[in-house]
């Protein structure tokens, strides 16, 4: 999910990442001055068309991550209001809490460790076990280091 929203825009991917962009409106005159206190016609400045741009890109976000949950999660996410609280449901429901990368950790740091051949077992299946243990210590430390690098 993460290189197909880069690959919309860097900006999509930021607002996953930060949240969205909230414009700062302020209060101006009628003659274009700052309101200040007292009397006075005033309105609402209107976003820019940067702030119009910044907040298209983050619906874009928005759509696009709650889009690619599966309909079977799509009940984990329905009362998040950003794509960014979105995207910390979906990474602790797949990745786990610190306590759960860990955990996945070290089972696979073991499960290497302590690798065997089985009796009676046959080199390709000896080799497709170990591979699969390759795979989780190499998923299980990849996780763990991006976390590391984004606290």
């Amino acid at each position: 999910m993460e290189i197909y929203l880069k690959r919309l825009g860097r900006d999509v991917w930021r607002y996953v990442e930060e949240g969205p962009h909230v414009p700062i409106l302020a209060l101006v005159a009628a003659d274009g001055a700052q309101e200040r206190l007292g009397g006075g016609q005033s309105a609402m400045n209107r976003p820019t068309n940067d702030d119009l741009e910044k907040m298209e890109k983050y619906a874009i976000a928005f759509y696009k991550i709650s889009c690619g949950v599966a309909p079977d999660n799509f009940d984990i996410i329905i009362d998040c209001e950003s794509a960014k609280e979105i995207w910390d449901v979906l990474k602790n429901l797949y990745q786990g809490s610190e306590q759960d990368q860990d955990k996945k950790l070290t089972t696979a740091l073991s499960e290497f460790t302590n690798f065997k051949a089985l009796p009676g077992e046959s080199l390709d299946d000896s080799l497709k076990r170990f591979n699969l243990i390759i795979t989780k210590l190499s998923n299980a430390s990849t996780i763990r280091r991006n976390h590391e690098t984004n606290v």
